[in-house]
C-alpha cells in the first residue's frame, strides 16, 4: 500500500524544501528584468546597474543568457506587480520529476522503481540545487532541461518531430549548447527509410530560433554572431581563463576535474585539524557529478549493444564537447551544473541500466545522492560554502 512507502513521506518533504527556495529566494531575478525591458521596447536592461555577467556596451547593460526564460516571464510580469523567477521554477521542478518518471516507465521499469529514478534526478543529482535556487542562471538551465525531457519523452512516445523540433528550438533559445542534443533525435531520423517530411518538421523550428537569436544579437552588438559570452564583465580568475579562449582545450582538464573528480572538503578549526560544524564543505567551483549521483557510476556496466543507450552515450559526448572546452567551469555552483545539459541522455542509460539492479542496492545508492545534494544545497543557501 502507498501510505507503507518511505517515497510517500520523502517526495512532498523533498519538494517543501524546494518550494522554500524557489518562494525565498529573491535576488539575481535578471530574467524577470530583461522581461520588464522588453515591455518597455528595450532590448537592455532599463533598471540595473552593473552586476556580474552582465555586458556593458554601447553604453547599456545586456544580458547574455538565452532569452526565451524571460519570454516565458512576460506575461506574469504584465499581471502582477512583483514576480520571482520561483514561481515558475517549483511547478517546472515537479514537471520534471514526472517527465523522468514517465520516461522511466516507458522503459517498463516498475513503479516504485520509476519513483526513485525520478527521485534520483530532480533530488539526488546536479540538478537538485539548481531545482531549489531560482537565481537566473540555475533558472536557465531549469528551463531548458524541462525542454529537454519534454523532447524525449515525445520521442519515446508518439514521436511528432515537429513538437520536438520547436522543443530543442526554444531550449536553444534558452541554452546555445542544448543544439547539440539534436544529435539524438537526427540519428533516427536519417535512419533508413529517411523521411524527408519528419526531417523538415524538426530542423525547421530549429532554423528559425537560430535565425531569430542571431537578429537578436546583431540587435544587441550588431554581430550576428555574438551572443555577449565574450564581453561579459566577470570576476578576475574567469578573465584570466577566459583570455586563454572561450572555448579552448586547455580548459579541458580543469572541467574534467570539477566534473568527475572534486569530492567535498572539510570543515578545521585553524590549524589543528578538528572538524568543525558543519564538518563538510565545498568551494564555489562545485562537486563532481559522482559524487553527488553515485547512482551514475551505473554508466559503467550498460548495455552498449543497444542502440538507444549507444546514441544516448553518443549524444552526452557530443554535447559534452563545447562543455569542458568552455572556460566558465560553472562557477559559482554546488555541483558541476554545465553537466546538466546532458544529464536528461544520460539518465537514459542509467534507467535502462538500473531495470537489472537489485533494489537493495539501488536505494540506498539513490538515496546517498539525494542527501548530499541537498544538504549541500542548503549550506550554499546558508552561505556555508568556502
Amino acid at each position: 500500500m502507498y501510505y507503507k512507502s518511505p517515497l510517500t513521506y520523502l517526495i512532498p518533504f523533498l519538494f517543501i524544501l524546494f518550494l522554500f527556495g524557489n518562494v525565498n529566494v529573491n535576488s539575481e531575478q535578471q530574467f524577470v528584468q530583461l522581461a520588464e525591458s522588453f515591455l518597455k521596447g528595450s532590448l537592455s536592461f532599463v533598471k540595473v546597474a552593473k552586476i556580474s555577467d552582465t555586458v556593458f556596451f554601447a553604453n547599456h547593460y545586456f544580458w547574455p543568457l538565452g532569452p526565451f526564460p524571460a519570454v516565458i516571464l512576460l506575461p506574469f510580469v504584465v499581471v502582477f506587480k512583483s514576480f520571482l523567477q520561483g514561481y515558475i521554477e517549483f511547478p517546472l521542478n515537479i514537471l520534471n520529476f514526472y517527465l523522468v518518471y514517465k520516461i522511466a516507465r516507458k522503459f517498463k521499469v516498475e513503479h516504485q522503481k520509476s519513483l526513485f529514478l525520478a527521485v534520483f534526478f530532480i533530488f539526488g543529482s546536479i540538478y537538485a540545487p539548481l531545482g531549489a535556487i531560482p537565481g537566473s542562471w540555475y533558472f536557465s538551465q531549469v528551463v531548458a532541461c524541462s525542454l529537454i525531457l519534454l523532447a524525449i519523452y515525445e520521442f519515446l512516445g508518439t514521436r511528432r518531430f515537429l513538437l520536438i523540433g520547436i522543443c530543442i528550438a526554444l531550449a536553444v533559445a534558452t541554452r546555445m549548447t542544448t543544439i547539440f542534443s539534436s544529435v539524438f533525435f537526427l540519428y533516427y531520423l536519417v535512419k533508413k527509410p529517411i523521411d524527408f517530411t519528419r526531417i523538415i518538421k524538426f530542423t525547421l523550428p530549429i532554423a528559425i530560433i537560430v535565425l531569430i537569436l542571431g537578429i537578436y544579437n546583431q540587435a544587441r552588438f550588431s554581430n550576428p554572431l555574438e551572443s555577449g559570452y565574450n564581453l561579459q564583465l566577470i570576476p578576475k580568475d574567469a578573465q584570466i581563463r577566459r583570455a586563454a579562449g572561450l572555448f579552448s582545450p586547455k580548459h579541458i582538464p580543469g572541467n574534467l576535474f570539477y566534473m568527475l573528480l572534486k569530492g567535498p572538503e572539510p570543515i578545521l578549526s585553524n590549524d589543528s585539524h578538528i572538524l568543525v560544524p558543519p564538518y563538510i564543505s565545498f568551494d564555489s567551483y562545485g562537486l563532481s557529478i559522482f559524487f553527488l549521483s553515485p547512482i551514475l557510476f551505473l554508466i559503467f556496466v550498460a548495455n552498449y549493444k543497444k542502440e538507444l543507450v549507444k546514441v544516448s552515450a553518443f549524444t552526452v559526448l557530443i554535447i559534452s564537447i563545447p562543455v569542458i572546452t568552455y572556460y566558465g567551469i560553472g562557477q559559482k555552483q554546488v555541483g558541476y551544473r554545465y553537466a546538466l545539459d546532458f544529464l536528461p541522455f544520460l539518465t537514459l542509460i542509467v534507467i535502462d541500466t538500473a531495470k537489472k539492479i537489485n533494489n537493495k542496492i539501488l536505494y540506498p545508492t539513490i538515496l546517498f545522492g539525494v542527501f548530499f545534494s541537498m544538504y549541500f544545497t542548503y549550506l550554499y543557501l546558508g552561505g556555508k560554502d568556502l
